[in-house]
């Protein structure tokens, strides 16, 4: 019944908020929905190993592998991914996760295949993820960015809900994992046909000339941009203990489906994303910052006192409010801080950094929770962690004042004028 209301709240909310979007942006969404509909099948990976004798830190590593490749394709794409069509570069990285999902039907064992899939998934998904929200970058005004990420990004986030109740649903009546993995590897070939009916981009910002000839990397040279990115790691990190550690806590510690959080936190996220998100801009963005990591870190907190429905469900509720509001505004905060030309470039370490924080924590704190056999010191690792993206913040505003001023005067040095205003 929880999961048949879910998705009427969905569907009314994208019904009166993605209407004036024009239909470049609905191709995107609906291969980004589907895409990540296979791909949070994987959440259910740590469980799968864990049915396999996988250790807590082995999990944490094979769960993580693809993060290194992530990175790795992350830094090198922003340069790659200039002057070229990225629709065909997107339908690369959707052929490459098909390829990638289609082989874990092979794995019967712990072994070194594994890390093998997980490198390709990893590169995959970065050239996936980081293409789409380039091309929205491309087409959509700074000022309207945070908004069309958040929407955008509403529409991968949903399958975070979805994708972990149909799994657990499927396995409850005796379906095998093989069938998950198959129907991931279906739906991203779907991804995949979607790009072949997308219409040509016509760019916000133009692609030729006035482009930075060095690579990503150089961006960090930027004080600004390198503790925004730092705070970006943190906030991956959070997300990372959430995804690979949450369904074996919550399966192992409680009575509770972990879904249950799933589907609670996706449902917030996205009544913020049509929402409150909209109202961004006339936020001060470093008290924003400040106030949403500190409901992160009392979300973290709470993960000591999981032993009734109702505090499964506030930590749920906070989790919703910190990834529904962070996530694109960090985006947009870190697009937004570098000149017109390296967006892409920016962009793209976003996801780096992002994916940085997930693979570093994961792996950490995996070993921490086999140490200490306790799955809590890997959340109050997170509270602490959460405890300084709060310092970091105050450092920026201390040093450099406003964010707003920031990328105001980053937004200022770029061309007047658009081609199209979704």
């Amino acid at each position: 019944m929880l999961q048949k209301y879910f998705l009427l709240f969905t569907v009314v909310l994208y019904g009166k908020a993605m209407k004036r979007y024009n239909p470049l942006f609905y191709y995107l969404a609906l291969a980004n929905f589907l895409f990540f509909l296979g791909n949070s099948f994987y959440i259910l990976l740590p469980v799968f190993l864990k049915n396999l004798g996988a250790s807590e830190s082995y999990i944490g590593i094979m769960n993580n592998a693809d993060k290194v490749f992530t990175i790795i394709t992350a830094v090198g794409i922003g340069s790659i991914m200039h002057g070229r069509d990225k629709i065909r570069i997107l339908r690369l990285g959707y052929l490459i996760l098909a390829a990638a999902y289609t082989s874990y039907l092979l794995i019967s064992s712990l072994s070194w295949m594994i890390l093998a899939i997980r490198i390709s998934h990893g590169i995959g998904f970065s050239v996936a993820m980081i293409l789409g929200t380039s091309i929205i970058f491309d087409i959509v005004p700074m000022e309207e960015a945070a908004v069309a990420i958040g929407l955008y990004g509403a529409t991968g986030a949903l399958s975070n809900a979805v994708s972990p109740y149909i799994g657990e649903m499927l396995l409850s009546y005796g379906f095998s994992y093989y069938l998950i993995f198959a129907l991931s590897a279906i739906l991203v070939l779907m991804s995949l046909a979607i790009t072949y009916r997308m219409p040509r981009p016509q760019r916000n910002v133009p692609d030729a000339g006035g482009a930075s000839s060095s690579g990503s990397l150089h961006l960090f040279s930027n004080p600004r941009y390198l503790i925004m990115a730092m705070v970006t790691v943190i906030f991956g990190g959070g997300f990372g203990v959430i995804v690979t550690y949450l369904p074996n806590f919550i399966r192992t510690t409680t009575s509770f489906k972990f879904s249950i959080f799933f589907i609670i936190y996706i449902a917030v996220l996205i009544l913020i994303r049509f929402t409150f998100i909209k109202t961004v801009n006339r936020i001060n963005r470093n008290i924003l910052l400040v106030a949403v990591f500190c409901i992160g870190a009392i979300m973290n907190l709470c993960m000591n006192f999981l032993n009734t429905i109702i505090m499964l469900i506030i930590v749920s509720l906070m989790y919703g409010i910190t990834h529904g509001i962070l996530y694109p505004v960090l985006n947009t905060i870190l697009v937004g801080l570098v000149s017109p030309h390296d967006r892409g470039k920016a962009n793209a370490l976003f996801t780096a950094s992002f994916n940085s924080g997930m693979m570093v924590f994961a792996l950490a704190l995996g070993f921490c929770i086999d140490f200490f056999h306790s799955y809590l010191v890997a959340f109050n690792a997170c509270f602490v962690a959460f405890g300084l993206a709060v310092a970091l913040v105050l450092l920026f505003t201390y040093k450099y004042g406003m964010l707003d001023y920031a990328i105001d005067a980053s937004a200022s040095i770029q061309e007047t004028g658009s081609e199209q205003n979704l």
